[in-house]
């Protein structure tokens, strides 16, 4: 179990410190078979608390209605401002206590943003009728509001999870999957974070990792 300390450790940093259906990118480790985990730990590696809530919750109970056991990392391991606050003992004793076979780590990787051109309403666009009182409106002919092209922003984020089978005897055997999905200009953080659990859950239930 210790030997794969290291690779918990680096998911708690990224937990503490970071602010489609299926997956764009998947990778499974070769000849690994399906087994049935009994207790997974979802860790989201999110400084957000509300996005952290999300994302693990809504995980949990996801793989809740397929009869999968989870927990979410917020019932383990409470926020804390300081790294040292959890050695790294102390989070595999954790682990090991609460009897978790399985731990999924996401985190946020990257943020592509680029400009993008908007079509303005014109023509050959959208109609809009100009707003003006039903008795003009009677003796007069439809006419389109018009609105010059525009650039905006659009923002793509770039998530991975990693799931870890804590009975393998080291760090490079524990990681069994990973996958990586881009989801672009989500409304809001907590959008973003319940979107990426639906994605990551229905990937694993169609992956030969969960039974």
């Amino acid at each position: 179990m210790k030997k794969i300390k290291s690779i918990i450790v680096f998911g708690m940093i990224f937990l503490l410190f970071s602010c489609g259906s299926t997956m764009k990118h998947t990778w499974t480790k070769a000849d690994y078979t399906n087994k049935k985990f009994n207790n997974i730990l979802v860790v989201g590696a999110t400084k957000n608390l509300e996005s952290r809530n999300t994302f693990e919750t809504t995980v949990v109970k996801l793989l809740a209605e397929k009869g999968i056991t989870a927990k979410t990392s917020l019932d383990v391991f409470p926020p804390v401002n300081n790294i040292n606050e959890l050695s790294e003992d102390k989070i595999i004793e954790t682990i090991k206590n609460g009897n978790y076979d399985a731990v999924i780590v996401a985190s946020l990787v990257d943020v592509n943003t680029k400009d993008v051109k908007e079509s303005g309403n014109n023509y050959g666009g959208v109609y809009v009728p100009v707003r003006y009182g039903y008795g003009r409106y009677i003796y007069s002919s439809y006419n389109f509001a018009y609105s010059p092209d525009y650039y905006r922003q659009q923002k793509t984020y770039v998530l991975e999870s990693r799931l870890f089978d804590t009975s393998e005897n080291s760090k490079e055997e524990a990681l069994v999957w990973t996958g990586q999905s881009n989801i672009t200009d989500p409304s809001s953080y907590e959008a973003l974070s319940t979107k990426f659990a639906k994605i990551l859950v229905t990937s694993l239930l169609s992956s030969p990792i969960l039974k």
